[in-house]
């Protein structure tokens, strides 16, 4: 808006130009759909580690329902779900760090 009033555009010639954008981008999306990326890896990696979906929300400074809705497919926000994705590596990777201490420990004791 700042941008415009510098340019000497009135507010009606600014929200003109904003519809404008709006109208823009959805015509992209009516005539060059990109489909959703497939999340649904994202709750079965969740479950398998035994995280809730309110700890994975806490975590990830999200409400839980966006979490759930990006599970289901039914949000799409691809920096969201690489992040979230990137979250459950961590987390997955450190269960397996903690499982292969438990079988060396294990291994040491001699069972």
């Amino acid at each position: 808006m700042v941008k415009r009033t510098a340019e000497g555009k009135s507010k009606r010639e600014i929200m003109r130009c904003l519809k404008r954008y709006a109208v823009r981008e959805i015509y992209r999306q009516i005539t060059n759909p990109q489909a959703a990326p497939n999340n649904t890896d994202l709750r079965h990696t969740r479950t398998t580690l035994g995280i809730t979906i309110t700890t994975a929300a806490r975590e990830r400074g999200n409400w839980p329902s966006k979490i759930s809705l990006l599970e289901r497919g039914l949000l799409r926000n691809d920096n969201l779900a690489k992040n979230y994705r990137q979250w459950l590596t961590q987390q997955s990777m450190q269960v397996a760090v903690v499982l292969a201490e438990k079988r060396a420990d294990i291994a040491e004791v001699g069972f």
